[in-house]
This record gives structure tokens, sequence and C-alpha cells, in this order.
């Protein structure tokens, strides 16, 4: 049933887009408020411990427990525990609406043409304006083209990766159990800033991005890519972002051969080969579906 759930949420997903959506998470940080006090957390600042912060990380663990695995076991066992014929359609359906949310309906296309546009008339600044609305780009100082265009290219990678691939590879494994878990614990770390909390992010972000890491080097460019991607199943430092980027560019060029003509053109070819991996992953799920009963 995870193929059928995931391909009608991803066809719901785009038919219902809506650029600039953001999921609501208030109910998450109401539930997080009485609990900060038992986790040793000044509520005004989650990332500086108050006069109880001496109750450990024992009590900080047992408040992880409550907002993230918790509520992912109780969805994922309802939804399993439901039998019969009407008993799989609202499992199917809840499943779907659930991965929808956990998905998200954002659409930045029409920002990612409004940058290539910027791009093509040589207003670096407006591109980079631009890509600061849509995408996570560190610093307010405009680089050079060569490296906006490789700051940009990596985001949007990594935006994939963040709004896709990690929820979907742990619901393919857990279920949508643990894809919601794991939306979870990226909203825990937003709210208390716990440094094992990021670790726990880590752990979860390392098998999809290495799976991804080879995913699009079958997509992109295999000959140079694959050696990479296959290097990347023993490096447990490397970030899913830096990874992702090093099989996607693997023959990065310097600034002063950089072509500022043909880079829209490899952006948006960097776009598909997230778009292809997304395709073969679904394809894959499809297979595993017929031939084993996943």
């Amino acid at each position: 049933m995870k193929f059928i759930v995931l391909l009608f949420t991803i066809l719901l997903q785009k038919k219902i887009k809506k650029q600039g959506y953001r999921r609501r998470r208030s109910w998450f940080s109401k539930m997080a408020t009485p609990l900060k006090v038992m986790m040793g957390v000044d509520s005004g600042e989650a990332s500086k411990p108050s006069i109880l912060s001496g109750k450990g990380t024992g009590y900080q663990v047992l408040g992880f427990f409550l907002l993230v695995i918790l509520p992912g076991l109780l969805v994922g066992l309802t939804i399993d525990n439901l039998q019969g014929l009407s008993g799989t359609l609202v499992a199917l359906l809840l499943s779907v609406a659930l991965l929808l949310y956990i998905l998200g309906r954002d659409d930045f296309s029409q920002k990612f043409d409004d940058y290539k546009e910027c791009w093509l008339k040589e207003d670096y600044q407006g591109a980079f304006e631009c890509a600061s609305d849509f995408l996570d780009i560190e610093g307010e100082v405009l680089p050079s083209p060569c490296e906006l265009h490789y700051t940009v290219s990596k985001a949007v990678v990594y935006a994939w990766f963040l709004r896709f691939f990690v929820f979907v590879f742990w619901y393919l494994v857990l279920g949508i159990g643990g894809a919601l878990a794991s939306l979870l614990c990226y909203w825990f770390y937003r709210e208390f800033k716990f440094e094992w909390a990021r670790n726990v992010i880590a752990a979860i972000e390392w098998p999809p991005s290495r799976l991804l890491a080879l995913t699009t080097a079958l997509a992109g460019k295999f000959t140079s890519s694959f050696p990479v991607a296959l290097k990347s199943l023993i490096d447990f430092q490397t970030p899913p972002n830096e990874v992702l980027f090093q099989v996607i560019f693997p023959d990065m060029v310097e600034e002063q051969e950089f072509d500022c003509s043909g880079a829209s053109d490899v952006l948006q070819e960097t776009n598909q080969v997230m778009f292809r991996s997304g395709v073969i992953w679904l394809v894959l799920v499809a297979l595993l579906t017929i031939f084993t009963g996943f």
C-alpha cells in the first residue's frame, strides 16, 4: 500500500501546491511549552539552560520521547491496526493526508523561474535577493556570480532533500509514523536547540542522503559521480548537502573558468536530476511492491 499512498500523495501535492506555503506547527510549540520547565530550558530563550537545568539530559530525552517518538508510535500503530475493507480505506486516506502534511505544499517553481530570469539578464543582485526569498542562502553580501551559482545549486539540492527525500525514505522504512517522527525531530531541535538533538537529525539524514547520492549518480553524470557516491557510504562526517553537491558537481570549475552564460542551464539540469531521482525512487518502490509485496 505504500506505493499507492506515495503515488496519490505526489499527484495530490502537485495539484494543490501553494507558493510560500508553511506548515502550521503552532500546535507543536504549545505542546512543548509546558515541557520546557521539565527539561530545564528557559521558555524565553530555548538555547540557554535555566536554573532548573540540573535536571539533566534524562529529562530532555523524556521530552523528546513525549514530543517526537510517542506521537509517531501512536499514529503508526493506529493506522496499522485498522482492519477490514473500511479500515483499509480509512488507513489509506489518513496516510495520504498525513504524508501530504509532512511533505508540505510549498511551490517554489515561480521563484525559481524568477531567479533564472534575473540571471539571464545578468542582474546578479536581483538573482541573489530572489534566491534568498525561497532558499536558505547564507550571508547578506552578494558573492561573485560563480559563488552565487554554486551556493544556489547546493541550496536547491538540499531543499529537494529536506522537502521530499528524507521524509519519503523514513516513510518507506518505518511507515507513516516514522515519517511523522522525523518531521517532529526537526521541530524539536528548532524549539530547544539541544546539541544531541542535532546529532539525532544527522543520524536521520545519513541513510537517505547516501541513498540519494547513489540515485543522483545514476540520474546524472554516472562515470564521474558514482565513485564519489560510493565513497560517501563510508563517510560519516560530511553533511548531506555537501555529499549530494559533490556527487552532482564532481567536476566543479574554478571561478576563472566559470561560464555565466551557461549557468542557468546547469541549474535547470540540477533541478531535473533531482526530479529524475524522485522518479527512480518511485519506480523502485513500485517494483518492490510488485515482486515482494512491500
